[in-house]
Parts: C-alpha cells; sequence; structure tokens
C-alpha cells in the first residue's frame, strides 16, 4: 500500500514527459522540413489551391446547356446582358479564391505553430524529465533497489520512446531510400499515370473544345469593343498570371514529388537518431549497474 502513491505519482510525471516529448518530436521535424523545403528543396511543398475559377458565361443562342467560354467582336461584340451578369459572378469567385492562403502563408503559419509548441513543451519536458531521473538516482542511491513502482513505469517510458525511434527510422529510411532508387537509379519504377487536375476539365461546344484560359484571354482581345473597364482588364491580367502560378505549382508536384517525400523524410531521420541514442544509452548504463 505505501507504493501506491509513488506509482501514481511516476505513472503521471512520465506520462507528461512522453507527451511533451512527442509534441518536441512533432515540432521539430515540422521546422527541419521548412529549412529543408527553404533552403534544398524549394520545389517540394504541397500546393492546397487549384487554379482559379474559369471564366463561363451564360448558355448560347442555340439553346445548348453548356455554357460558353469564347468572347467574339469580329463585328461587334458578343457579350449580352447575362453574360455581363456572369462575368460579375466571376469576379466574385476569383476575389474568393484570391482570399485563399498561399503555399508561402502556409508554411509560415506552420513554422509560426511548431515554434509556439517547441516554446511550451521544450520546459515542460525538462522539468518533468530532470524530476524522474533525480528521484531516480536518490533512489539508487549507495546500491540501492529501486521500487517496483519505479522501475515498471520508467522501463515502460524508456522502451517505448526507443521503441517510436526505430519505427520512425526504419519508415523514414526506407522511404528516403525508396525515393532515391525510383529518382536516380531505378528511374521506370517512378512512372506513376496519376495526374493532379491543373484545371477544370475541357469543355465541347458546338463541336469545338475550349479551355478554361478561353474566356479570359478572349475577352481581355476584346475589352475595347466589349467596353470591358480598366479595373476588369487589370483583373482579367491579375488571373492570366495567378493561373499560370497555380498550374506550375501543380505541376510541380508531380515532377517534384521526391522533393516533398525527401523534406519530410531526413528530418524525422535526423529526429530518431538522436532521440534513439540518448535513451537507449540510459537503458544500457542502468543495465551494467550491478544489482
Amino acid at each position: 500500500m505505501s507504493e501506491q502513491p509513488s506509482a501514481v505519482r511516476n505513472i503521471f510525471f512520465y506520462l507528461i514527459a512522453l507527451v511533451a516529448l512527442g509534441f518536441i518530436v512533432g515540432s521539430s521535424v515540422y521546422v527541419l522540413n521548412y529549412v529543408a523545403k527553404v533552403t534544398v528543396f524549394t520545389k517540394g511543398e504541397f500546393s492546397s489551391r487549384y487554379t482559379p475559377p474559369p471564366l463561363i458565361l451564360s448558355p448560347d443562342k442555340a439553346g445548348t446547356d453548356a455554357g460558353v467560354s469564347k468572347v467574339t467582336c469580329t463585328t461587334d461584340c458578343s457579350l449580352t446582358d447575362s453574360d455581363r451578369t456572369a462575368i460579375n459572378s466571376w469576379e466574385e469567385q476569383y476575389k474568393n479564391w484570391q482570399d485563399q492562403p498561399t503555399i508561402t502563408t502556409n508554411k509560415t503559419r506552420g513554422l509560426v505553430n511548431a515554434l509556439s509548441f517547441l516554446v511550451v513543451a521544450i520546459p515542460i519536458f525538462i522539468f518533468f524529465f530532470r524530476t524522474v531521473q533525480k528521484d531516480y538516482r536518490e533512489e539508487t542511491g549507495n546500491g540501492r533497489t529501486p521500487q517496483r513502482a519505479t522501475t515498471i513505469p520508467r522501463s515502460i517510458y524508456f522502451y517505448f520512446v526507443v521503441l517510436a525511434a526505430v519505427v520512425m527510422f526504419i519508415v523514414s529510411a526506407g522511404a528516403s531510400i525508396n525515393t532515391a532508387l525510383k529518382t536516380w537509379v531505378v528511374k521506370d519504377a517512378a512512372t506513376d499515370t496519376r495526374t493532379i487536375s491543373t484545371s477544370v476539365p475541357a469543355k465541347t461546344i458546338d463541336g469545338q473544345v475550349t479551355s478554361d484560359t478561353e474566356g479570359v484571354e478572349t475577352l481581355l482581345a476584346c475589352a475595347d469593343k466589349c467596353s470591358i473597364s480598366a479595373e476588369q482588364k487589370a483583373l482579367l491580367t491579375q488571373w492570366q498570371a495567378d493561373y499560370a502560378e497555380a498550374k506550375a505549382e501543380i505541376d510541380n508536384q508531380n515532377t517534384y514529388a521526391w522533393q516533398r517525400t525527401l523534406a519530410t523524410s531526413i528530418p524525422f531521420l535526423l529526429v530518431s537518431i538522436p532521440l534513439f541514442w540518448l535513451h537507449w544509452m540510459v537503458i544500457q548504463r542502468e543495465r551494467k549497474k550491478p544489482a
């Protein structure tokens, strides 16, 4: 009965240390991942944005259900009142798209979050881990044998961390080697028929294939005849730049997928090795102590 309070205390302290260590590991991996993508794997970031919304006008005069995306102005401007309403709606959709966070914004937010967790988790881990280490040294002083209330939670903590570090190492090392082999050695193994969609699928209207860029391109070409305002011209031009940038980001996700994998697996490797080594050394040192 006298061991029960000590057992509860030890379990609580080791559990808090383990939770704090988990936050430290996760945050450290993210910080290293951020550094890797900024310095080495600069094209390895995953883009959560698709291309900006295409300009789709109202149904054409032939009564088809599909929307038309091409503006003509060979003689007169083909825009109708309903077309201009569709353009206003498109402007609102495009501005909403612009409000989405960019790759840079997402990376910066993630870095701030990771650093915040590190600032909180590190002192918590140090306090609780140093406390249980001090208690253990005092209990085993002068060759004394520690109580089961001390040894059982301690063994579970250290062996669990070692196991987690080994799993992290195996998975990250395997992923790194696999990526390196497919990228530089057995290149045929990297062939993937899956592609990430970079735009709205092409549409067929009156037997002609249109793309999601045609609406903006033809409207800009007919801007003067169609009485498009300077503000709308600027928005159309900005759309083209945003479309090209977003499409390049998405294309890079296929082309530079190996950078994204290595930027993630290498930080796990760098964290798992010292994590394993430090805890395994404590286990080995305590095993060598005379009973």
